[in-house]
């Protein structure tokens, strides 16, 4: 099980690879006149700090992605974010291994819990399934084209597949 969400997560961020390696840093910064002012480095950005406080969450025990680092240099420059990527990315592939599936505390605005390494994963995942959604919609105002699956969950796919 933990092989498959693994696959998910790198399928997805192989797609912000993929937009990192064609997209101009003038575009990855530039913020379009839509609600919340986004820009392709703010999503990714905000996406590669969720994988990043996950990491950490592992190593301390505690996890709390309220805490992530929002690193300017990430959302302005195409290719820091791509060095962050591949750190990430290597990161998963250590995970590959795990034959326990950590268990640690979890900090939330409503409170504290546990989660365990398998369920994060499956929400890192579908976080940046939603944010390839809405970069979907900022890149095709920037004229750049994703793969008709970028932004699609994994169980939709499968859906559409099996769907009559």
């Amino acid at each position: 099980m933990l092989d498959k969400i693994l696959e998910q997560n790198r399928q997805q961020l192989d797609v912000i690879d993929a937009i990192l390696r064609q997209v101009s840093a003038a575009d990855y910064q530039k913020v379009l006149a839509l609600p919340g002012e986004p820009s392709v480095g703010k999503h990714v950005r905000h996406v590669l700090g969720h994988y990043q406080q996950l990491q950490q969450g592992l190593q301390t025990g505690m996890l709390d992605y309220r805490q992530r680092e929002r690193q300017q240099l990430i959302e302005t420059n195409p290719l820091a974010a791509l060095g962050l990527l591949q750190q990430q990315l290597d990161w998963l592939a250590t995970l590959a291994g795990c034959e326990a599936i950590p268990i640690f505390h979890y900090q939330c605005a409503e409170g504290k819990g546990h989660s365990c390494l398998l369920r994060e994963l499956d929400f890192v995942a579908s976080h940046t399934v939603h944010h390839l959604a809405i970069l979907q919609i900022v890149l095709l105002q920037l004229g750049y084209q994703l793969p008709a699956e970028a932004g699609v969950h994994s169980s939709t796919l499968e859906y559409r597949r099996c769907a009559p």
